[in-house]
């Protein structure tokens, strides 16, 4: 990550006299009689400097961002495992950068977005609506408790995992659901429970989840944390995903609205990963 061809600001003297105005018509200030006048004095001083700084005019460096590569963030990962106080923010500024930026994180979760898609495709509009849209892929109420009605959804959302990304969106659905049963939404009956807050909830730990277990994906398995205790790794895995979680949920909300239209759910999803993984990225260390 050097910075040896980076421009490091002006060199030398400035090019014009202090009491240079930039008038056409302005004559230069006499010198004191028995010295040399000033732009005369420092006219070779001038020329010297200007061959100095022609290289650096002809040909200007431009500014290129250090590339981070995956062993930097495998490292950077390994590194804080056993702190008390790990740095997740760093963690996964360099993850998010390892994997080509926030618009390449979010273009890459192919399988992630599909999903959300569903969900929020399953769980908008009123409660009669989600019912009835449930009801039209098979999926049957009468009779049947709330766990077994979200199994049913499970499986209709689910990628089937036939490729990585697959099954990180599988295992986030199944996390987030789990979540869910685990949550005060769940003591609502009937349905009670297909509210907006329900549409925001999953939605929200949905695209957290996707974001942790990939992340956990890339840069958790391998030689680098061999020699951590599995305590340790348990530990810094839960302050990752709080702060992951943290800034999802503050983004989510400004994603979702009432009314959201069939039309709508492609762009709104894709501006969704693009906007939290972006936040993650610029986030300060």
């Amino acid at each position: 990550m050097g910075t040896s061809n980076l421009y490091k600001g002006p060199k030398g003297s400035s090019l014009l006299p202090a009491d240079y105005s930039g008038e056409p018509n302005e004559q230069p200030m006499a010198a004191p009689e028995g010295e040399v006048p000033e732009n005369e004095q420092s006219e070779n001083e001038d020329q010297v400097s200007q061959e100095e700084e022609k290289p650096e005019q002809e040909e200007p460096q431009q500014e290129e961002k250090p590339k981070v590569t995956w062993t930097q963030a495998k490292r950077a990962f390994s590194s804080q495992i056993g702190k008390r106080s790990p740095n997740v923010r760093w963690v996964v500024k360099t993850y998010i950068k390892a994997s080509g930026g926030y618009k390449h994180a979010a273009k890459t979760s192919s399988s992630s977005k599909r999903v959300a898609r569903g969900i929020i495709n399953f769980f908008s509009g009123t409660p009669e609506a989600i019912r009835q849209r449930l009801e039209q892929i098979g999926i049957v109420f009468e009779g049947r408790s709330t766990q077994e009605i979200f199994n049913d959804i499970y499986s209709h959302l689910s990628t089937g995992a036939s490729s990585r990304e697959d099954a990180v969106a599988d295992k986030a659905l199944s996390q987030t659901f789990s979540e869910l049963f685990e949550s005060e939404l769940m003591t609502e009956l009937g349905l009670d429970v297909f509210k907006p807050e329900l549409l925001e909830f999953l939605v929200s730990h949905f695209v957290a989840n996707t974001v942790y277990y990939r992340l956990l994906n890339e840069v958790l398995f391998g030689e680098l944390t061999g020699n951590k205790s599995n305590e340790d790794i348990a530990r810094i895995e839960e302050d990752l995903k709080s702060f992951i979680e943290g800034l999802v949920s503050g983004r989510v909300p400004e994603h979702l609205h009432e009314g959201i239209t069939a039309n709508e759910v492609n762009s709104l999803v894709d501006n969704l990963y693009e906007d939290c993984y972006k936040v993650m990225e610029c986030i300060a260390e």
